[in-house]
């Protein structure tokens, strides 16, 4: 197999970058946004650096676009189900898979429409369905002409006492009008507008504004405004910056109410119960509570962070070196003092996924956030997801697939169930002569 570098576009999946090559170029290897390696046909891809790929690693053959070997249709079935074999909904198709939560979608549009509760938390235990359920709503939200963005907290790849990779993780999942529709073209979008002046202030929204106009937008330009390269003003990779990432995100989901005329933009955080980790040190804990605190102030559209940089309001910690807001009590970037709110109203939510903690959800912070919790999942939600499955894997492989093998999956978990599904349907299909009680016991 060959090996390659090309930077793509997939409608359904995003951006990523092709890794190898197969049947001739027929299929691509790309690693997406997601960190999921997943084969795509050539002629599904946009190459990002023009309409001929050109390879940043040596290439021996060319790659041609080849007729199409399967009905659309069955493509797109087996593309899904190769999705589902990992335990994931393609975005695209997220709502054709849940079932049984209308009232927690009910209760999330009633809060998406009320302008004093800029955040909220939903609380549920493992297996409880919570990741699927912001993947749900990731999809919903972008369709309800919100700008929406989601991230998986870890508290060792991506913790809260991270700002500027939480950051640029919010970047790299930005989404807005369609799943094709990413950050830069965000911006570009409001450079185009007959509004983007209102922007010029911001300092640093208004300096990648003005090089999209004046068509000095070169690739560097737009590493620095998603944190991925350096320039001035710079993108400090310190714990105590989240007033500079804060500021930023608050003037994105403000621009795309007041220019592009969004409803607002919706941060999900997902896994957010390591904010307050054990094998972090207290000093880390701390500049996540910090972080944590200045984006609920800004969603909440709050003016103390606003008040205390006007009126020069700050004072020094007795512990920690840096400079503290004196209403506020948020720590200060000693660098770039911005406040963590751009503007007030900034239309921002910000919606964070928690297993179950009273004690961390008594934290004088957490215990003004609104909260709901998501319940246990019926037998007939998994009843009504492995009809879906089933039929679309039948469809993909032109199989008839025997419905007990429901009786079998574990049903404690919505991705391991999805998991085990789709294995349990792939050994019934290639060995259709054992019994499947012999087949699927040790499932």
């Amino acid at each position: 197999m060959d090996k390659t570098k090309w930077f793509v576009k997939h409608a359904t999946y995003g951006t990523g970058g092709v890794q190898q090559t197969r049947f001739g170029g027929f299929e691509m290897s790309v690693e997406f946004e997601d960190g999921i390696l997943r084969w795509i046909r050539q002629d599904e891809l946009e190459f990002l650096s023009g309409d001929t790929p050109v390879p940043t690693v040596g290439i021996t053959e060319s790659i041609e676009p080849i007729e199409p070997v399967l009905p659309e249709e069955r493509f797109e079935a087996r593309k899904i189900i190769e999705a589902l074999r990992l335990g994931i909904v393609p975005h695209g198709k997220v709502d054709e898979f849940t079932f049984g939560r209308d009232k927690s979608i009910g209760q999330i549009k009633e809060w998406l429409n009320t302008q004093n509760s800029g955040s909220l938390i939903i609380s549920g235990e493992y297996g409880m369905g919570k990741t699927h359920f912001l993947d749900y709503l990731y999809s919903s939200v972008l369709k309800s002409n919100w700008a929406v963005a989601k991230v998986e907290l870890d508290p060792d790849e991506l913790p809260l006492h991270k700002p500027k990779a939480i950051y640029e993780a919010i970047i790299r999942s930005f989404k807005f009008q369609t799943y094709n529709s990413d950050f830069r073209e965000f911006l570009r979008d409001i450079a185009a507008s007959p509004d983007w002046y209102a922007l010029q202030e911001h300092e640093y929204l208004g300096i990648i504004i003005e090089k999209i106009r004046s068509g000095e937008d070169d690739e560097n330009i737009y590493e620095w405004i998603e944190g991925e390269s350096t320039y001035h003003p710079r993108m400090y990779n310190y714990s105590t910056c989240g007033n500079i990432y804060s500021y930023i995100l608050s003037g994105i989901s403000w621009a795309a109410k007041n220019i592009l005329g969004l409803n607002g933009f919706l941060i999900l955080f997902d896994e957010a119960e390591s904010i307050d980790s054990i094998w972090h040190s207290s000093y880390q804990n701390n500049k996540s509570w910090n972080f944590l605190k200045g984006l609920i102030l800004a969603a909440n559209d709050d003016e103390l962070s606003l008040k205390e940089i006007n009126a020069e309001k700050f004072y020094k910690h007795y512990l920690y070196k840096g400079c503290w807001g004196y209403y506020s009590n948020l720590q200060y970037c000693g660098h770039f003092k911005l406040p963590f709110t751009w503007k007030v109203p900034c239309n921002l939510k910000t919606l964070f996924a928690f297993t179950p903690d009273d004690e961390l959800f008594n934290i004088e912070l957490l215990n003004s956030v609104g909260k709901f919790e998501i319940g246990p999942i019926s037998t007939q939600y998994f009843e009504n997801i492995s009809k879906q499955i089933i039929s679309l894997y039948d469809l993909a492989y032109d199989f008839q697939a025997d419905p007990h093998v429901f009786a079998y999956i574990p049903k404690d978990n919505t991705r391991r169930f999805i998991k085990g599904l789709v294995e349990a349907l792939d050994l019934t299909r290639f060995h259709p002569d054992k019994p499947i009680g012999e087949l699927l016991d040790a499932l």
